[in-house]
């Protein structure tokens, strides 16, 4: 096959591109070039920066391509250019999108959300709608989850090319360009223990770097999958309870979770002067958030690492580097622990002391 990746030259997109070329596929990258993974020279390198419509149109004037994967996709304006430009000349397009479509605010409140996350336990793909979305972006949201709920909303309603909508939540793995997943292996190797506040106590689903990769290829193979949305993510459903014992046990520590309200971790370890970001551990959310996958099981057979294999390797592969920034929040490491030592010690007391006559 004849595939172009737009993008890919980080994370899961360069899985993807190994997996692609490794497959026997014809692969481009169109990128800018900034970055050139280990597959460089394999690949056909089409330099374009595709803010800009008309440079992007001269790149791929001599192209055609039986799959496409946009991973770089992140508002309206770069699905109608490229659906434009390529229309006629594309056999499907995979769209990577993102959980955050279903929320005003990643971590916000659930009556925020654009649907009840704790009454929908899993959600289905189906559950929103944009036919009334209005392109306007509203600055009191997240940018990211609006602009791309604008991306699908143009696909669905003005794609003439086939398509394909992946919608992804937090993916954890190795080379990780968020830190998401080293905040947590960070935290448990010293084994001083996790601040949870109690608000973010809510199940979850991850996924698997190298499994977001397979999905992308399983799926755009899949004659089933054409003009239809699919949510991928773990199999596994996690707790904070749950993920932290995985963790613990794989490393060999014995870190402790401590269960806090939000309304110490709010006033104890943000500081507004310092205008430090909101202590909020990655993946955990204010609502249940657990997707629905019967769609991308039947139609792709879409499958997943088990978790102890693909931690194992990515706890590996951070425990090997030499030299590594540390988390986010973790100059505030100390205070984190004062904060959990000293609400037990408070509840402990509590129960000491309370009777009733």
């Amino acid at each position: 096959m004849k595939v172009l990746v737009i993008g890919g030259t980080r994370y899961m997109g360069k899985i993807l591109v190994q997996t692609l070329l490794d497959e026997g596929n014809d692969v481009s990258v169109l990128s800018r070039g900034n970055e050139k993974p280990s597959w460089w020279s394999n690949i056909n390198h089409i330099k374009a920066d595709r803010n800009n419509e008309n440079e992007l149109k001269k790149a791929l004037q001599n192209f055609s391509f039986d799959w496409v994967f946009d991973f770089q996709a992140y508002r309206k304006e770069h699905v109608e250019s490229f659906g434009n430009i390529m229309n006629g000349r594309v056999g499907k397009y995979l769209f990577v999108s993102t959980g955050s479509v279903y929320s005003k605010w990643d971590y916000g409140p659930s009556d925020e959300a654009l649907l009840d996350f704790e009454l929908n336990v899993p959600f289905s793909e189906d559950q929103v709608d944009w036919s009334d979305l209005s392109y306007e972006y509203d600055p009191n949201e997240l940018e990211y989850g609006a602009r791309k709920r604008h991306c699908e909303k143009w696909i669905i309603e003005n794609f003439n090319i086939p398509y394909t909508i992946i919608r992804i939540p937090a993916i954890m793995g190795e080379d990780d360009p968020t830190g998401r997943i080293w905040w947590w292996i960070q935290r448990i190797k010293d084994g001083k223990g996790i601040i949870v506040p109690e608000n973010l106590n809510n199940p979850f689903r991850t996924l698997y770097s190298g499994d977001a990769a397979q999905a992308f290829y399983d799926s755009i193979k899949s004659e089933k999958t054409t003009n239809k949305i699919y949510h991928v993510a773990s199999h596994e459903i996690f707790t904070p309870k749950s993920w932290i014992r995985i963790l613990n046990n794989l490393m060999g520590i014995d870190a402790h979770m401590y269960l806090v309200p939000d309304v110490i971790t709010d006033k104890f370890l943000n500081d507004s002067e310092k205008n430090e970001q909101k202590y909020s551990p990655p993946l955990l959310r204010n609502y249940p958030y657990v997707h629905n996958l019967n769609k991308s099981d039947n139609d792709f057979g879409f499958t997943t690492t088990d978790p102890k294999l693909w931690l194992s390797k990515t706890i590996e592969y951070y425990m090997s580097l030499n030299q590594i920034e540390n988390s986010n929040g973790y100059n505030n490491r100390e205070r984190e622990i004062e904060v959990g030592l000293n609400w037990e010690n408070t509840i402990h007391n509590s129960i000491e002391n309370f009777n009733i006559d």
